[in-house]
């Protein structure tokens, strides 16, 4: 079955590759973004809309809630363009990792250069309750992305070779990631209801300091 424990273990283990070069390739940018050499106006663009975003729910009347689908939808939108762009040489999600790493790396480097050795109470409090959760399943759909586009690809090129079976892996990984997607999105709900609620709540109580 698809959802069966052996079945998930598979697709896990045909993926976890991937997913270690996604992890290796997001904290690359993070290493740029937190160093002198991060391009800082188009940084400061990205956190401007951030915030815009975030304030877009000021006015709602369940402010958590608007945040938690608001959240919802950015992260999904990214995780499954990542994940179907993928198919494009594996090009998508490289882009997606390696600039959300940039300005994770930027951001952190923000609030260290403002709050110098008490930052690690700010990355603790603000990144980390629903960053772990949320970091895994963009990992995991850019794993799946990349994972695509070079099944693709070699499906492609045994095609044209006259491989008996050169679509097979192409196949596996498209019902691999059938489930995947369904991991993906229980993850990403998660960490959204987080964000919103739990993250929301130690942002304000940081504020009040």
């Amino acid at each position: 079955m698809m959802f069966s424990r052996h079945n998930l273990l598979l697709v896990w283990k045909e993926t976890q590759h991937y997913f270690i070069i996604a992890a290796i390739l997001f904290f690359a940018g993070v290493y740029v973004g937190y160093s002198d050499h991060a391009p800082v106006e188009w940084l400061k663009s990205q956190i401007e809309a951030l915030q815009k975003a975030v304030q877009s729910t000021e006015g709602a009347d369940r402010r958590e809630q608007a945040m938690f689908f608001m959240i919802l939808s950015k992260n999904m939108q990214a995780a499954f363009m990542a994940m179907i762009l993928g198919m494009i040489g594996g090009f998508m999600p490289i882009v997606v990792l390696v600039m959300n790493g940039i300005v994770m790396g930027f951001v952190v480097g923000q609030i260290f250069t403002t709050s110098g050795f008490g930052g690690w109470e700010y990355v603790a409090k603000l990144l980390l309750p629903h960053g772990i959760i949320e970091l895994a399943a963009i990992f995991l759909a850019c794993a799946f992305g990349i994972r695509l586009g070079i099944s693709l690809f070699r499906g492609i090129w045994g095609a044209l070779i006259g491989k008996s079976v050169a679509w097979q892996p192409f196949s596996r990984t498209v019902k691999g990631a059938i489930p995947g997607i369904v991991v993906i999105t229980v993850m990403l709900v998660i960490a959204a209801l987080i964000e919103s609620t739990i993250t929301y709540w130690l942002a304000q109580s940081l504020t009040n300091i």
